[in-house]
């Protein structure tokens, strides 16, 4: 209960700058007073909207190896490449049943989730109104990904999102609330893990999917802006989110909490990316989850050399490797999936080439005692 009424608390604090500022309605379960994803057109970190660079940083197979792509995109992009996007056999599944699986091995023995981009929103799009926007977009999400679907079916009488949610889109047009299914999804992963977390004792749950929800001991974590000085240091990559999550009070709270905006960053991600070919303005919906996954690499490295006795526990419990394993996995999956859409991210090929660094994948492989590239296929 203490969990839950802080997060209450937050809400009442939450800030928010739409159009071409920051989405912040909710001040998250977790912690950090943002809401949601990233810039226009996604959720909520922190940045400079004005900013634009080359769209890239999609993993290769072995989900380690940055790609390059020339397309670009801005927060203020309306850029809609691979508009006509079908998802391929080996990376996607049928899920209008909306009880899909969390994830599997595909084909190619590499982890997939089921979705389906190929499933045909016309109807829902015209007969969209807005005072129906909920319905409809738990509808759509049942049609394309069923993990997404899940956990907005499961905290749809959420009152958040009948009392404050709306005020922070133009939930009245199709446009407006596809705009927002990533931050719905972001903010509902941390009301479902908070309020399913308070079935344990000492321990916190993290929604990856609906057969998949680690739930993991709360150990003795250390304050995360203890990772601000290496994020920066020779220049931060992920600055739009850096004051929002690692300093003042956010920065206070502990790995359980950060490792929540991990999980909620990439299923925003993977909400934002079965509506791709809906989504008409760009926006940082990949950079999110990379700078946390950048975030868990540097939190374990700050571990490893500073809290051994911590680090040897978190290593040694098999609820934290099944976490760190599937948020590396899905963190590479749907950074690929989503690359068909160029608009979904702002910075994230700088971020990624961060990540990729041969220094901060070996916290990876120092953790998990695999390669990341295998776990990023075989979690």
């Amino acid at each position: 209960m203490e969990q839950r009424l802080k997060w209450v608390a937050l809400l009442a604090g939450a800030v928010l700058v739409v159009g071409c500022g920051v989405h912040g309605p909710r001040a998250d379960d977790d912690d950090d007073g943002d809401g949601g994803e990233g810039l226009t057109g996604s959720g909520f970190g922190a940045g400079d909207t004005s900013s634009s660079s080359s769209e890239g940083a999609g993993q290769t197979a072995s989900g380690t190896g940055g790609t390059t792509s020339t397309s670009t995109s801005s927060s203020t992009s309306t850029s809609t490449s691979s508009s006509t996007s079908t998802s391929t056999s080996s990376t996607s599944s049928t899920s209008s049943s909306g009880t899909g699986g969390s994830g599997g091995i595909g084909g190619g023995g590499c982890y997939i989730e089921g979705y389906d981009l190929g499933v045909s929103l016309a109807d829902l799009q015209s007969g969209y109104q807005g005072s129906q926007w909920l319905p409809t977009m738990i509808d759509v999400l049942n049609r394309r990904y069923s993990n997404g679907w899940y956990v907005m079916d499961q905290m749809k009488n959420d009152p958040w999102l009948a009392n404050s949610f709306p005020q922070w889109f133009n939930l009245g047009s199709w446009g407006g609330m596809i705009e927002s299914i990533d931050t719905a999804c972001h903010e509902e992963t941390h009301g479902y893990d908070f309020d399913q977390a308070m079935n344990y004792s000492n321990k916190h749950l993290y929604y990856m999917g609906s057969n998949l929800e680690v739930v993991a001991t709360k150990l003795n974590f250390f304050a995360r802006n203890q990772i601000y000085n290496q994020v920066t240091q020779g220049g931060s990559v992920t600055s739009m989110y850096d004051s929002t999550y690692l300093t003042g009070t956010q920065g206070s709270y502990d790995f359980i909490f950060l490792a929540d905006e991990l999980t909620a960053y990439i299923n925003g991600l993977a909400c934002a990316t079965v509506v791709g070919d809906h989504l008409t303005q760009g926006g940082s919906f990949r950079d999110g989850a990379a700078a946390h996954l950048y975030y868990l690499q540097v939190y374990l490295r700050v571990a490893r050399t500073q809290y051994s006795s911590l680090y040897n526990q978190w290593k040694a419990d098999p609820d934290w490797q099944q976490f760190v394993r599937f948020s590396w996995a899905r963190g590479h999956y749907w950074t690929d999936v989503s690359m068909q859409f160029g608009q979904l991210g702002i910075n994230d090929a700088a971020i990624w080439n961060r990540i990729n660094d041969p220094s901060n994948l070996s916290e990876i492989q120092l953790f998990t005692g695999d390669t990341p590239s295998v776990v990023a296929c075989t979690p």
